[in-house]
C-alpha cells in the first residue's frame, strides 16, 4: 500500500499552538479568553470527548490542566486558526492568573517513593573488621533539558470515519491508544503515518502522543485538517549517588553502601526499570563480601523526566568506575594495575549482569593503555598533581588522564514487567518473497541488519524482503529506546527465521511466525545478558585562563560477538563518543595531533548486545577522573561548567 500523503491545502487546514503555565507551581485562579470568531478553535479540558489522562505504563499525566498547575509550561489550552500569525496574535490575548503556593507548601520536601533496595552480604559483619579503611563521595549528574533545534510537525485530518494521524514517534501505539483514550474514538480507525525524525534523547518517546490527541480533538472540533509545529523538549532525570566504601590497605575492597536519589520531575515513570538500569551501573565489576543499595524516586515541581537516550545505566556505571579510579590511587595503585588485579567474574556482578569472558576485559584495557601510553603519563600527571602547583596563567600544565571499562547491555532488564509483549511477525510467502509486520522504522542500518539476517537464515535475496504497510495492521513491537532496534529486535528476528525453517518445506506457504519480545537470552537469574565490553582512555588538559576541559585523545576499544558492518559501527562509537564529551562539558581539541583512536573486536556469531549505554557511561567516568587529576579535585557535577571546575580548584586553595 501506497503511503498516504497528508492534505497539502493551507486554505482549509488548522494551524496550533499550545498555551502552557508561565509558574512551575501553584493553581489557576482564572483564564480570560477574548471573543473567538469562526476562524479559531479553542481546545480546553471540556472538548476533550474521552480522558483528560496521558497513559504510560503505570504512570499518567493531565493532557490539559485547568486547575492546578505541577510544572513549569504545563500544557493549559490549545488554540488553532487557519494561519499561523493569526493564532500567535490571538493567544496573547489570552490572560491567565494564577494562586501562588503558601510559604510553608513551598519548603515541603520532595514526595519520595518506598526505597527501591538490592543487597547482598551482611553489611554490618563486612564492615566491623579493624583494619579496615573507608571513603565516601557522591556523584550528582544534574537534570538538564534538550531543545530540538527542528520543529516537529505533526498533522492530523479525517477521510469518513478513519482519523489518519502523521507524526514522527518512537512508539506508534502510544500514540495510537493515547488519541483513542482522548477522543473516544476506537483503536482500529485511527492509522498513524510515521515520519522520519532524529532523537537523540529520545524526545520523540511520548511527547508526540500528547501533541497528537490536542491535534485530534482540534480537526474533530473544527471538522478540517490541523497541522501543529513545535519544538519538542526532552527532561533529563537528576540524579545523586553517594557511595560509601571499605577497604583494605591493600587495595582489596571490602563492602559498599550506596544511597540513590533520582528526581523524576512531577510524575515517575519508568521507575521500576529504571530502578533495574541503576543496580546494574551500581553493582562493580569487582568482587565485594557485601553490597547495599537503596533508590528512592522523588518528584518536584519539573516536567516528567525519564529515557534522555538512556534510563540510568550510563550515570551509574559513570559513578562506579569514577569511584574505583580514585579508590585505586587513594590505595597506592595505577588504576589499570588495579583492575587487572580485582577485575574478575565475582559472583555479584554476575546476578546483575551476566557478562562475557573477563580475559578479554583485561586484554583490553591493557591494548588501550599501551595505545595511549597511559602510565607513563598518569604517572607523570600524578607527580605533577602531588607537588600541589597552583594554577597560574604562565604554567598552563593542567593535565589529566584516566581509564575506566563496562560491559555493554541493550533493552529491557529481565525483570521488566510492566511492558506489554512486544512482537515481530515474519511471513514467508510464495516466490521467496518475506514480509516483516514491526512497528519499529524499517530505515537506517537496524534494517539492513534485519535484512541480512533474514537473508542469510532464509535463503532469499534483500530485494524481496518488504516491510508492512498497512499502518492498521502493524503490530506494537512496544518504544525503540535502549538499543532495542538493533540489541532485541535481531534476537526476534533470528527466532522467527528458526520457526519459519522447521516448518518449511513440511506447510504450504505462505508460513507466518511471529516472535514475541525474549526475555534478556543467557541471563538465567540475572537482570541483564552482555557479550560486549568497552574501554576508554581519555587525556585532558584543563585551560588556566578560560577554565573549560580540552580533550586532546580519546583510545576506544570495544568487544562484540558478530559485526555486521564495521564501519557503520566506527562512526557511530566516535558520534557517541563525541556528543557524550560535549554533553558533559568537554571541549575538543583543535589540535593536528587530537584524534579518537577506535578498536572493534568481533568474536563469534551471537548477536552483540549495545554498546551505546555502556560507552556513554565510561567516557564520562574517564572525563570525570582525568579532570580530578587535572584539578587537583572531583568537580562537584555533571556537566561540568566554568563555575564547577572554580569550586574544585578553589576547595584545594
Amino acid at each position: 500500500m501506497a503511503e498516504r500523503k497528508p492534505s497539502t491545502s493551507k486554505v482549509t487546514m488548522l494551524h496550533g499552538m499550545v498555551i502552557t503555565s508561565s509558574i512551575d507551581a501553584g493553581r489557576i485562579e482564572e483564564i480570560s479568553l477574548p471573543e473567538f470568531d469562526n476562524n479559531f478553535v479553542l481546545v480546553t479540558t471540556r472538548d476533550i470527548p474521552g480522558t483528560n489522562r496521558v497513559r504510560t505504563l503505570d504512570a499518567s499525566v493531565p493532557l490539559l490542566t485547568s486547575s492546578t498547575i505541577s510544572y513549569y509550561q504545563q500544557p493549559i489550552l490549545a488554540l488553532f486558526g487557519y494561519d499561523s500569525e493569526s493564532v500567535q496574535l490571538k493567544s496573547k490575548e489570552i490572560n491567565i492568573s494564577y494562586q501562588l503556593p503558601s510559604q510553608e507548601a513551598e519548603i515541603q520536601p520532595l514526595i519520595e517513593t518506598t526505597p527501591y533496595t538490592y543487597r547482598f552480604g551482611n553489611l554490618d559483619e563486612a564492615t566491623a573488621a579493624a583494619d579496615l579503611s573507608s571513603i565516601e563521595r557522591t556523584y550528582r549528574f544534574s537534570g538538564s533539558d534538550y531543545l530540538s533545534n527542528t520543529l516537529t510537525r505533526i498533522n492530523v485530518e479525517m477521510e469518513g470515519d478513519l482519523l489518519h494521524i502523521y507524526t514522527p514517534t518512537q512508539w506508534p501505539n502510544h500514540v495510537r491508544e493515547t488519541v483513542s483514550d482522548t477522543t473516544a474514538i476506537p483503536k482500529r480507525k485511527i492509522i498513524i503515518h510515521r515520519l522520519p525524525f532524529y532523537a537523540p534523547h529520545d524526545e520523540m518517546l511520548t511527547s508526540p502522543s500528547s501533541l497528537c490527541a490536542l491535534a485530534s480533538i482540534a480537526c474533530i472540533k473544527g471538522n478540517c485538517p490541523v497541522e501543529l509545529l513545535c519544538k519538542v523538549e526532552s527532561y533529563r532525570p537528576e540524579l545523586s549517588i553517594t557511595r560509601k566504601s571499605w577497604y583494605f590497605a591493600d587495595g582489596r575492597v571490602q563492602a559498599e553502601d550506596i544511597r540513590v536519589q533520582v528526581n523524576q520531575g512531577c510524575e515517575p515513570m519508568f521507575s521500576d526499570e529504571m530502578a533495574n538500569q541503576l543496580i546494574a551501573g551500581l553493582v562493580p565489576i569487582y568482587s565485594l563480601t557485601a553490597l547495599s543499595i537503596s533508590i528512592v524516586f522523588a518528584t518536584s515541581n519539573t516536567a516528567p523526566a525519564h529515557f534522555f537516550g538512556d534510563l540510568g545505566y550510563s550515570d551509574a556505571l559513570c559513578s562506579t568506575e569514577s569511584h574505583y579510579c580514585h579508590l585505586a590511587k587513594l590505595t597506592g595503585y595505577n588504576p589499570l594495575s588495579w583492575r587487572l588485579k580485582f577485575a574478575i567474574d565475582s559472583p555479584s556482578h554476575s546476578q546483575v549482569i551476566r557478562s562475557d569472558k573477563y580475559a578479554k576485559l583485561k586484554d583490553m584495557i591493557t591494548e588501550v593503555s599501551n595505545s595511549s601510553d597511559f602510565q607513563r603519563k598518569s604517572a607523570a600527571y600524578e607527580m605533577q598533581r602531588q607537588m600541589r602547583v597552583k594554577l597560574s596563567t604562565f604554567f598552563n600544565y593542567s593535565r589529566g588522564i584516566a581509564l575506566t571499562c563496562g560491559s555493554g547491555i541493550s533493552g529491557f532488564s529481565s525483570e521488566c514487567r510492566s511492558l506489554p509483549q512486544q512482537p515481530v511477525q515474519i511471513t514467508l510467502n510464495p516466490n521467496n518473497k518475506v514480509e516483516v509486520n514491526t512497528s519499529f522504522y524499517n530505515n537506517g542500518s537496524s534494517a539492513e541488519i534485519w535484512k541480512q539476517i533474514i537473508s542469510e537464515e532464509l535463503g532469499v535475496s534483500k530485494n524481496d524482503i518488504s516491510f508492512v504497510e498497512e499502518q492498521k495492521d502493524m503490530l506494537d513491537s512496544g518504544p525503540s529506546v535502549l538499543a532495542a532496534n538493533s540489541g532485541r529486535m535481531p534476537t526476534q528476528i533470528l527466532r522467527a527465521c528458526n520457526q519459519i525453517k522447521e516448518k518449511r518445506f513440511v506447510q504450504p506457504l505462505p508460513i507466518c511466525e511471529s516472535v514475541l519480545s525474549p526475555k534478556q537470552p543467557g541471563t538465567k537469574g540475572s537482570l541483564f545478558f552482555s557479550n560486549s565490553w568497552v574501554a576508554v582512555a581519555l587525556e585532558l588538559e584543563v585551560d588556566s585562563v578560560t577554565l573549560q576541559p580540552l580533550v586532546r585523545s580519546v583510545w576506544a576499544s570495544v568487544s562484540l560477538s558478530r559485526i555486521f558492518d564495521e564501519q557503520s559501527l566506527k562512526s557511530k562509537i566516535r558520534h557517541t563518543i563525541v556528543t557524550t564529551l560535549r554533553e558533559a562539558g568537554a571541549l575538543l581539541s583543535h589540535r593536528s595531533d587530537f584524534d579518537i583512536v577506535i578498536t572493534i573486536k568481533g568474536d563469534g556469531e551471537q548477536i552483540s548486545s549495545s554498546i551505546t549505554s555502556a560507552l556513554k557511561g565510561v567516557v564520562t567516568a574517564a572525563f570525570i577522573s582525568a579532570v580530578e587529576q587535572a584539578m587537583l579535585s572531583s568537580p562537584s557535577k555533571v556537566p561540568v561548567d566554568g563555575a564547577t571546575l572554580l569550586r574544585a580548584m578553589r576547595g584545594k586553595s
